[in-house]
């Protein structure tokens, strides 16, 4: 059974419109049908054919699917209708029961070894934590998904990924990321031919016109949009785009247009029984909203009363706390208005318990944003990591092919003395002081290397240690404003970064230097006893050739602080100005 990521929010479409007759000649036909698996697949078939018109019968139509396939070990049976139950729910704004059922279809999915059956619920579920600001889950599914899908070659599912994971950023408030993504997943639409979800991205960005205060960019946006999705009759979408144009205009003052559109995204909620893409409830909640604000405005209490309430109702099922909030405010003041404080005071307690809810999410919002720039950075270092490792590879295999080289040289050498029978000792010498030489620059040539090697591990730890340590530093100054739940787990964070950070940094560095130069700080020791160990530290910097560019930033001091430590070491050593204070370490 084959979905399709719903685009703006969430979710699926559900396979086209109901047919007339359609019911009555399937009820017909499983009457006459005695087989348990085909009686399933019908009842399934059945429940697809009325989810739009009545979403109740399609329930107990899935259900009685799943049970006949369960009765007759139908596996692929049980994870379809399972799924289906899930989509059927999801219709029904029952989103936590729609959670459990796509869970059990994943899991029967899984038995079956159908990797794109199970990618796609999992994303299907990233929809639901993100509808429900689960920000960790939801990013986490998205990004198993998305590697699964890239690996796989998912091509149906990598667009709605990445427009979802732009769902979540645009969530955050991270419009960059979102922009980025929104557009990417654009781009594999048109390449699709896929005119539907192209036009959900171009809705993605007007909103992100609309956040960032380009209002004229946006309306024109939504309208696009609108144009475009009315030969498709997707309502929701069309009614969502209406309810954005006007919030525009309310926040303009403009309360007349404000009002007309939210009319026509009021009918189409309260009349239309077409299709809807995902849960109505996220779109009739924000309509109800708004109308109860603009009412309440025009002293309409009775209007704003009744709207607020079917929107507070919805969203108290769904667990939609910013509407919630919203609600709780305008019938606590509804309440005021009509002098009855007690029932004001009820609606006021729920305001305060829904604005330490929202806080809390708004305090979850910065640690994920801290959270995903501190594993886009980890990623960033592994791919550096493997940079690095493939050009030692790269050097290794040239260093093999001089050595080829070399000894084909040798090789060559060796068979003309023999040839010329050794001409002379003073030739031999000559040949002797040739082969010392040239395995003199082998050596100079691997110590380079390896001296090269230290500076470069040297300064990923660097760098690694000060990344961790700034990022450990920000969480826990960060810790106090978080409740005492949040705390436990920011702290636990901070634990895991510390464990992670390399407090060895520069033992672990004079260990390795010791390896490759195991004479030099003995020698430097014995002739200059009074060096600091900072200023022992620069000499074994300069003794692997590094600029003083590359020292401070290193060790995080200025470029100042280290010419003047070179003045001082010069001053020790009694080095004349027109010594190389490089060429004298390198001699120790």
């Amino acid at each position: 059974m084959k979905r399709k990521g719903l685009i703006l929010l969430l979710f699926v479409f559900l396979y086209g419109h109901t047919l007339a007759g359609v019911s009555d000649s399937l009820l017909l036909l499983i009457d006459n049908t005695k087989g348990k698996q085909e009686q399933a697949i019908l009842y399934c078939t059945l429940a697809k054919s009325l989810q739009y018109t009545s979403v109740d019968s399609a329930i107990s139509y899935a259900k009685k699917g799943f049970e006949l396939s369960e009765a007759a070990e139908y596996k692929l049976g049980k994870a379809e209708a399972a799924a289906m139950l899930g989509d059927l729910f999801v219709i029904g704004n029952q989103l936590e029961e729609a959670k459990t059922h796509y869970s059990e279809s994943s899991q029967f999915f899984e038995e079956l070894d159908k990797l794109f059956d199970v990618t796609q619920i999992s994303m299907i579920l990233g929809n639901i934590s993100l509808a429900q600001k689960r920000y960790f889950e939801a990013l986490k599914l998205y990004q198993e998904c998305l590697d699964i899908s890239l690996q796989n070659e998912f091509t149906t599912l990598t667009p709605h990924l990445h427009n979802n994971l732009g769902e979540l950023y645009l969530e955050i408030e991270d419009y960059d990321a979102a922009s980025e993504r929104f557009n990417l997943a654009k781009d594999f639409f048109e390449a699709q031919d896929d005119q539907y979800n192209v036009t959900l991205c171009q809705f993605n960005l007007a909103r992100i016109h609309a956040v960032k205060g380009n209002d004229k960019e946006a309306i024109n946006g939504y309208l696009d949009v609108i144009r475009t999705l009315s030969s498709m009759q997707s309502w929701s979408n069309i009614a969502s785009a209406y309810n954005s144009i006007a919030e525009l205009y309310m926040k303009q003052n403009e309360f007349k247009k404000a009002q007309e559109y939210l009319l026509l995204a009021l009918n189409i909620i309260d009349n239309n029984t077409g299709r809807f893409d995902g849960p109505s409830s996220i779109f009739s909640t924000q309509i109800y909203t708004n109308v109860a604000k603009l009412a309440f405005r025009e002293h309409d209490l009775k209007k704003a009363m009744d709207y607020a309430k079917r929107s507070l109702s919805i969203s108290y099922t769904n667990q939609y706390k910013e509407r919630i909030l919203e609600n709780a405010k305008i019938i606590s003041k509804i309440f005021e208005e009509y002098n009855m404080p007690d029932s004001a005071l009820v609606y006021y307690k729920m305001v305060i318990e829904f604005e330490e809810a929202i806080q809390k999410e708004d305090n979850i919002k910065q640690v994920t944003q801290l959270r995903m720039q501190y594993e886009f950075d980890a990623m960033l270092r592994q791919k550096e990591l493997e940079d690095l490792k493939q050009e030692a590879i790269h050097r290794q295999r040239e260093t093999i092919y001089i050595g080829i080289l070399a000894l084909v040289i040798f090789t060559v050498i060796i068979l003309l003395l023999l040839y010329r029978n050794q001409k002379s000792k003073a030739d031999r010498a000559i040949l002797r002081k040739e082969n010392l030489e040239l395995e003199r620059a082998q050596l100079n040539q691997a110590l380079n290397y390896k001296n090269k090697e230290l500076a470069t591990n040297m300064m990923y730890l660097l760098e690694k240690n000060e990344f961790i340590t700034t990022i450990a530093k920000k969480l826990s100054e960060a810790k106090d404003a978080f409740n005492k739940s949040n705390q436990d787990v920011v702290q636990r964070i901070i634990n895991e970064l510390k464990q992670n950070s390399s407090k060895g940094i520069w033992e672990e560095f004079e260990m390795r230097f010791k390896e490759v130069h195991s004479d030099f700080y003995d020698n430097l020791s014995s002739k200059f006893p009074d060096l600091t160990p900072n200023e022992i530290r620069i000499c074994a910097f300069l003794r692997l050739n590094m600029s003083t560019k590359e020292i401070s930033a290193i060790t995080h001091q200025s470029v100042k602080s280290i010419d003047m430590a070179r003045f001082r070491l010069r001053k020790k050593m009694d080095i004349d100005r027109d010594e190389n204070l490089i060429s004298f370490l390198a001699q120790l």
